[in-house]
């Protein structure tokens, strides 16, 4: 994936990405932002012209997946890596002491 890519998956149904791919940015955006409310029995159709039974659960697992550590990142700040596969953690009113138990769940308060 490369930056170009990315600004193509931001306006997914206007770029010239492949209808399969913009399927699975539609389901994407409809767990995401819906949770899911919008998938009908017709886009279970349409999404199927695309992908089998076994690669739906798939795509639907790795959304969810991903959904799910966005989330948890948000709880505790922590920004995408930023060097060497490092992250950072910035959060809110919390010392430094306290951000290494954060960081590393083996440490105990």
């Amino acid at each position: 994936m490369n930056e170009e890519m990315i600004e193509k998956m931001k306006v997914h149904q206007t770029s010239d990405l492949d209808d399969r791919t913009k399927t699975a940015l539609d389901l994407v955006e409809d767990f995401i932002l819906n949770h899911a409310r919008g998938i009908d029995d017709a886009w279970i159709a349409r999404l199927k012209e695309h992908y089998s039974d076994a690669e739906l659960v798939e795509l639907t697992i790795a959304i969810g997946v991903w959904d799910s550590v966005h989330k948890f990142n948000n709880v505790f700040d922590v920004h995408p890596p930023v060097s060497e596969g490092l992250f950072t953690v910035d959060p809110p009113d919390v010392s430094p002491d306290m951000r290494q138990h954060v960081i590393d769940p083996g440490n105990k308060y």
